[in-house]
């Protein structure tokens, strides 16, 4: 199996980034990173110097997603084919590598207006990870932060380029019938995480403005998921997904509203993907629970 990209992390626009520094650190329990001068904070998961930046904007969304390539062979390869796909491609400069502690960088608008960051080499902290409040950590490695969700308003484009260009590959696809048609979703693999990234059309989809729909990251402990759902609880955040477990990827998780409006999955006991699998389709998205407490 190819295990040549991952998603390698995800930057948020904020309009209240003190509220994401305590959403981060003590509800989902990650640890602070570097900042930078311009406002911008990093938090970490594992032994990268960041997973997730938060930078001021006057918007509440999603800014930038990184995928990151295993090397710079790999990473010079992808380039070329998003070239040859006629995929408009923007190198970034040295203050943006430096913003997003990698050796190069280059960046690209996918369908759903998504922005894409292609890049290589990320820089490691000398400190280990340890957060208190998520015992035994985050499952990262080759496998990436976790997924994203994003929604999109042609699934045929999006499914083109994230497959034919960027080379994923399709783990499973699902729908559902709702008042005003049917909402089909795409999730896509690019290791042997189930998904890395997953793309949904909804025929209401002006009834969500935002770009991403959520974003997912995987405990190694079946423990860490109830005690991050008690602390979701105690922080009073909106619950639009209790306890419960997929059927495509058989994550037991929750789900929860983050400061920018879409949501955040905290899971555990994912099924990894190998050569032998096989490519399903679902018409349900719990096999149970994850039921709504707002």
């Amino acid at each position: 199996m190819k295990e040549e990209l991952q998603l390698g992390y995800l930057v948020v626009g904020s309009t209240d980034t003190d509220a994401w520094d305590s959403f981060l650190r003590e509800t989902i329990g990650l640890m602070a990173g570097p900042s930078d001068d311009d406002g911008t904070r990093s938090y970490r998961m594992d032994t990268w110097q960041f997973r997730v930046q938060i930078q001021p904007a006057e918007y509440d969304d999603i800014a930038a997603v990184g995928l990151c390539a295993v090397n710079p062979t790999v990473f010079a390869r992808t380039v070329d084919r998003l070239k040859n796909a006629g995929v408009a491609v923007e190198h970034g400069d040295k203050a943006l590598c430096a913003t997003r502690r990698v050796a190069e960088l280059v960046w690209f608008t996918a369908p759903g207006a998504v922005r894409v960051e292609l890049v290589h080499s990320p820089r490691h902290a000398r400190e280990p990870f340890d957060s208190p409040l998520v015992p035994g950590g985050f499952l990262t490695g080759a496998q990436g932060l976790g997924h994203a969700v994003f929604m999109v308003d042609d699934l045929a484009a999006a499914r083109a380029l994230w497959l034919d260009v960027l080379g994923f590959e399709l783990s499973d696809g699902a729908f559902h019938e709702t008042p005003s048609g049917e909402a089909r979703a795409l999730f896509l693999h690019c290791n042997r995480r189930h998904h890395s990234i997953a793309l949904v059309q909804r025929p209401e989809r002006s009834t969500y403005p935002k770009k991403l729909l959520h974003f997912m990251v995987q405990a190694h402990l079946m423990d860490s998921v109830g005690m991050a759902f008690d602390r979701a609880l105690d922080a009073g955040l909106e619950i639009p997904r209790s306890l419960g477990r997929h059927p495509n990827d058989r994550m037991f998780s929750f789900y929860a509203r983050t400061p920018a409006g879409f949501d955040y999955e905290f899971g555990w006991g994912a099924v990894e993907v190998d050569e032998n699998w096989q490519v399903a389709e679902y018409d349900h998205i719990s096999a149970w629970g994850h039921r709504s407490l707002i």
